[in-house]
């Protein structure tokens, strides 16, 4: 009787044992998986890097052709400039027909 306990033990110890290996298994195919979902989460971050990467380049670029752009645009000095220019024409215009009439005065009764 002894020795049926003592198998008993053996075997209970080795059912144990495999229950546990079991359970170790398991828990490294969940390990497993969680992996593999990783792997298709990493290739999703990649590919979303990649196109903000591409939009990043698109973005630099279409700001350089925009400061190229402004570039060749008037700035506010040179539209103040251009106003004075104007106003500083329609400024004179009397004093510049004013000279005209008087010459043309002067010279009528040479021509008459």
């Amino acid at each position: 009787m002894p020795e049926q306990k003592e198998v008993e033990d053996v075997q209970k110890e080795f059912m144990d044992l495999l229950m546990e290996v079991k359970i170790s298994v398991s828990e490294l195919n969940v390990k497993f998986d969680n992996i593999g979902n990783m792997k298709e989460t990493l290739e999703d971050t990649k590919d979303t890097a990649k196109e903000a990467n591409a939009r990043s380049k698109q973005n630099r670029k279409d700001i350089e052709s925009v400061e190229e752009d402004l570039e060749k645009k008037a700035d506010q000095k040179d539209i103040e400039r251009i106003v004075k220019e104007k106003d500083n024409w329609k400024r004179n215009l009397p004093a510049w027909i004013a000279v005209v009439i008087s010459a043309i005065a002067i010279l009528l009764p040479y021509f008459n």
